[in-house]
């Protein structure tokens, strides 16, 4: 599981090169260093605001709509902050930046945050913005793998280490060989036979732009679904409360005006910031985020969006240990609390 839990990427004139270096905002915004800040609102001067900066883990995107509708909007102004994003890639190392105190919040998933934990790694998710898994199996429509079962003795693209292929080979008695991923969909789209582990969000759109049927499976079960989640270190947390509450309620509300009101401040905001992007690709992920409810969830479970359960968070940890992926299970509260959670 790398530190970074990066996706693949499509080869398409919509996606930005790998050796892209620099934050197409500086093409934009004479003079902007990288990340984008909110413009300070004429009712509170810029020196009243407190500047904190998060760190995602990939592009300008929709599966970060709901941050870039809190800056577009003026939410985090709002509260009080000057909000930075600092966008990833493929390498990014969020987490140590997080540590090295160059940013004050990161995305993840909690997976990966709860086995840092384990490792020594002091972070604390604070809140959520993903209730649904957005990782999944795609495999062509006339593909005789139906079921993760399918999946015993087959090869799969995906992210070596990946928590999901240690959960899915022991609950179901099988060997799943991994590939490992290279960004892109060439092989997929070259050979009907390739099985790969992408975003719900992203590669079936250019899948199907070429013309090929897809289907996919879902990942996670009862005790294996991870949480896209906002992490800060557990020292910024009991020093700075306050801004973490602010960040967090100001994000939520974000996502909730990027979900179920008019998404086009977010979005546009996202265009101008990714030069290799389009406005028909971003449209179709913010449908894909509604339709499949991978932001706000399922009500019938108790979930919405920024709902946080520390019970599913243990049920995680237990699992994580139960498959041996981490050594022994702990308690919740050493790597998540509900304490920063609008009310």
């Amino acid at each position: 599981m790398g530190a970074a839990r990066p996706r693949t990427m499509a080869v398409v004139p919509s996606r930005i090169p790998l050796g892209w270096g620099g934050f197409l905002a500086g093409a934009l915004l004479a003079g902007c260093r990288p990340g984008l800040q909110a413009p300070p609102a004429t009712a509170a001067p810029a020196a009243a605001l407190q500047p904190v900066a998060m760190g995602i883990d990939w592009y300008p995107e929709s599966e970060f709509g709901g941050f870039y509708q809190a800056m577009a909007r003026g939410f985090y102004r709002d509260a009080g902050l000057a909000v930075t994003l600092n966008p990833g890639g493929p390498n990014t190392h969020s987490n140590v930046d997080l540590v090295k105190g160059s940013v004050q919040f990161v995305s993840a998933a909690s997976d990966d945050v709860i086995e840092r934990e384990e490792q020594g790694v002091p972070l604390l998710i604070v809140g959520t913005f993903m209730e649904r898994y957005p990782e999944v199996i795609l495999v062509r429509a006339e593909s005789p793998v139906r079921s993760l079962r399918d999946l015993d003795g087959r090869t799969v693209i995906a992210d070596p280490g990946a928590g999901w292929v240690t959960n899915v080979e022991r609950r179901y008695g099988i060997k799943v060989n991994i590939s490992p991923g290279d960004y892109e969909v060439t092989r997929f789209i070259a050979d009907p036979t390739v099985i790969q582990q992408v975003y719900l969000t992203n590669e079936p759109y250019y899948i199907r732009k070429q013309g090929i049927k897809v289907r996919t499976l879902d990942l996670a079960d009862e005790d294996y679904n991870p949480y896209r989640v906002i992490v800060t270190t557990k020292s910024y947390a009991h020093d700075h409360p306050g801004t973490v509450r602010k960040f967090v309620a100001a994000s939520m509300r974000g996502w909730n005006d990027f979900i179920f009101r008019d998404a086009s401040p977010g979005r546009d905001l996202i265009l101008a910031l990714n030069a290799e992007t389009t406005r028909e690709f971003v449209d179709a992920s913010i449908a894909t985020l509604r339709s499949e409810h991978i932001i706000d969830g399922s009500p019938g479970r108790g979930e919405a969006i920024g709902a946080l359960s520390l019970d599913r968070l243990q049920r995680q940890i237990n699992r994580l240990a139960e498959i041996g992926y981490i050594k022994a299970p702990f308690p919740v509260a050493e790597v998540a609390t509900t304490e920063f959670l609008p009310r």
